[in-house]
């Protein structure tokens, strides 16, 4: 599968070679002044598999700033070409996204046959951690109401912009420390 990896980081390398990065604009989850060097961060515990369980995010530390972000790790060298090609489109699409109820990248970037998709870290986790954690017993209809409205909303952007989210399950919406925005 070396032929895979070559062909998707070489999509992240300029013609001499050397190694670029994607950032999105600022916004209002702005970690854009983070830098593209792996050395410069510190994971610090797994947050849970993603993309067909070949990505491990991680919560980790940017050394420089002491800033926690959410970290996706792909090891490309174990994706099939279908599954490049689906990983490239996913993260195309969601620097493309500018939505308050969804999740985006801001910053990805290659390291050997890495690749590293940076976003905000979402504090409370995923809907399935926080009703574990914080309501055992189950939610009040007025907070899952307030939970579904987010995901419509984001789904509803998503629709109109001619896309469909592939799993919208619990395990894909996230909540911010601030009590303010839910994510999928």
């Amino acid at each position: 599968m070396f032929v895979g990896c070559m062909w998707v980081c070489a999509s992240l390398q300029s013609c001499d070679g050397s190694e670029y990065t994607l950032q999105g604009p600022a916004g209002g989850d702005d970690i854009t002044g983070l830098s593209a060097d792996p050395a410069h961060y510190q994971l610090l515990s797994e947050l849970g598999r993603g993309f067909n369980n070949l990505s491990q995010v991680s919560m980790a530390r940017h050394n420089p700033t002491g800033q926690l972000v959410a970290v996706k790790q792909t090891n490309l060298d174990e994706c099939t070409e279908e599954e490049l090609l689906q990983l490239m489109n996913e993260v195309l699409l969601s620097r493309l996204f500018r939505h308050p109820n969804l999740l985006t990248s801001r910053l990805v970037f290659s390291s050997c046959c890495q690749l590293w998709v940076l976003t905000p870290l979402m504090a409370y986790g995923s809907a399935d951690t926080l009703l574990r954690t914080y309501f055992p017993d189950g939610m009040s209809e007025s907070l899952i109401a307030y939970l579904l409205y987010g995901v419509l909303k984001a789904l509803e952007y998503l629709h109109r912009m001619g896309y469909v989210h592939r799993s919208a399950g619990d395990r894909q919406r996230y909540k911010r420390n601030e009590g303010k925005s839910l994510k999928i």
